[in-house]
């Protein structure tokens, strides 16, 4: 663009040096009086220099405003776009922050609520378990009693057959205190059990 704009400055000296001598000679004469020579030559060199210029400098600088204009109106154009690019984003990303706000207390709220179930869950569990605990000892308890009571009715047993030995004043012999004991025993537990 520079190169341009100096060769047309060249030109247009060159043009105005052509003009100087007619111009020169018009000044000794008489300045008001036309004269076609003087006046042809300033026409050649307006529509030479006219010429010149339109296809030398106003093209080159049309074309140059021309993409100048396209470029800036493109430029525009997309920023333009970037512009609702980024504002639809924006209104999205809005809009799903806003949705997921919303959530929140529903999340909040479902955790509550499965907290609640797992408390209550331990909570049943815990007392099943105490529940079993209880009627495991409960059992180990009548199995410790019975075991007590049968020893007790063993030893009465034998107490009593010591004593209706010592009653009657014979000797019963082990087989026979066995099977008295048992007997003994037995009708006891059927009387309890009644």
């Amino acid at each position: 663009m520079r190169t341009r704009f100096l060769s047309l400055t060249f030109l247009l000296i060159s043009g105005a040096l052509l003009l100087l001598p007619p111009i020169a000679a018009a000044a000794e004469e008489n300045p008001l009086e036309f004269r076609y020579d003087t006046a042809l030559w300033a026409l050649v060199v307006f529509v030479l220099l006219l010429l010149i210029l339109r296809k030398k400098a106003w093209e080159p600088i049309l074309e140059g405003l021309q993409k100048r204009e396209q470029t800036i109106k493109s430029a525009a154009e997309e920023a333009k776009r970037a512009r609702d690019e980024t504002q639809r984003v924006t209104a999205e990303f809005q809009k799903e922050m806003a949705q997921k706000m919303a959530e929140i207390p529903k999340i909040m709220e479902e955790a509550r609520r499965k907290a609640e179930e797992l408390k209550e869950q331990m909570r049943t569990q815990s007392a099943k378990e105490i529940q079993d605990e209880r009627q495991r000892l409960r059992r180990e308890i009548d199995t410790a009693k019975d075991q007590a009571l049968q020893e007790l009715w063993k030893q009465a047993a034998q107490l009593a057959t010591l004593l209706s030995a010592k009653a009657i004043g014979r000797h019963i012999s082990e087989e026979d205190h066995r099977r008295l004991i048992d007997e003994t025993v037995a009708e006891l537990s059927q009387d309890r059990r009644r």
